[in-house]
């Protein structure tokens, strides 16, 4: 296919109803002519907005409140640091490869499905979150804790818990939802079934 040839295609003839194919063919471009499928949907994943907000929220909620307990990072608004003096390229090249190994250590030992169960599952929809937290009464059904109670702030918000973790088969049906404050939802993790209505 000549330049022109391709000029009119994405003038004229390309089909739009995603992002897909111009995003490819500017990322080929970018690429000098070829790229991996991987590397495709490395540039496909940059754009995926619903993608991008999940991770924000989760960096928000979890590394980001523990690298800063440790005083690891600091955080000013949506700015995030490292709290450490300024770095050689040295010190920046040991760091950078401490943690590749750190992070291949942990792929190794779990697998690439480790990421699968971060993604694949849908989100608890919100009209079946209102139904969960109102049949709870806006109360932990573990420990119980609510709204006005002395240690409320540090154990909620209320997150809506599968009885059946997800990564074990479980639905977002509200028969396998129950509402559990932040802290006992986070110990109870995967780990079991228990029903705590």
């Amino acid at each position: 296919m000549t330049h022109s040839e391709l000029l009119s295609f994405i003038k004229s003839k390309m089909s739009m109803q995603h992002v897909y194919q111009p995003l490819l063919i500017k990322t080929l471009v970018e690429c000098g002519g070829s790229a991996t499928v991987r590397q495709l949907a490395q540039a496909v994943l940059g754009l995926d907005e619903p993608q991008i907000r999940y991770y924000e929220d989760r960096i928000k909620k979890m590394p980001v409140p523990v690298l800063k307990g440790h005083g690891v990072v600091e955080k000013q608004g949506d700015v995030v640091s490292l709290s450490a003096e300024p770095l050689s390229p040295e010190q920046e090249s040991e760091l950078i490869t401490l943690c590749e190994q750190k992070l291949q250590e942990f792929l190794l030992e779990r697998g690439e499905d480790f990421w699968v169960s971060q993604y694949e599952a849908e989100p608890v929809p919100l009209s079946s979150r209102y139904e969960v937290l109102k049949r709870a009464g806006k109360r932990c059904e573990l420990c119980g804790v609510a709204e006005g109670d002395e240690n409320y702030q540090e154990r909620l918000p209320l997150h809506v818990d599968h009885i059946t973790p997800r990564s074990k088969g479980g639905s977002n049906d509200l028969d396998n939802l129950q509402a559990l404050c932040r802290a006992c939802n986070l110990g109870k993790g995967n780990r079991d079934d228990t029903d705590f209505r």
